[in-house]
């Protein structure tokens, strides 16, 4: 199945700090995914820079339609339209 969401080595460092390591990930029609982590893991970091907030030092993220075509990833990112991702959105 091809995905909606392709997120390929992300990383990313505030200073000295490296809050994200090479991240990977697909995420397909039907899937749920659960992004969970102490503290300080990078959950929101990860998050803001899919909604274009934050941009990565490496890796790729990529937009796709739901026919496979690519979506327009950049305009997306740097509007910040990726939907509603708030929690209580999601599990209401």
């Amino acid at each position: 199945m091809n995905p909606l969401l392709k997120l390929t080595g992300l990383s990313k460092s505030f200073g000295g700090v490296r809050a994200l390591v090479d991240v990977s990930f697909d995420l397909c029609p039907d899937e749920v995914h659960a992004l969970v982590g102490e503290n300080g893991a990078g959950k929101s970091t990860l998050v803001k820079m899919i909604t274009g907030a934050h941009q990565p030092d490496a890796g790729t993220i990529e937009f796709f339609r739901t026919d496979g075509g690519r979506a327009r990833s950049a305009a997306r990112k740097r509007s910040g339209d990726c939907g509603d991702l708030s929690a209580a959105r999601a599990v209401s």
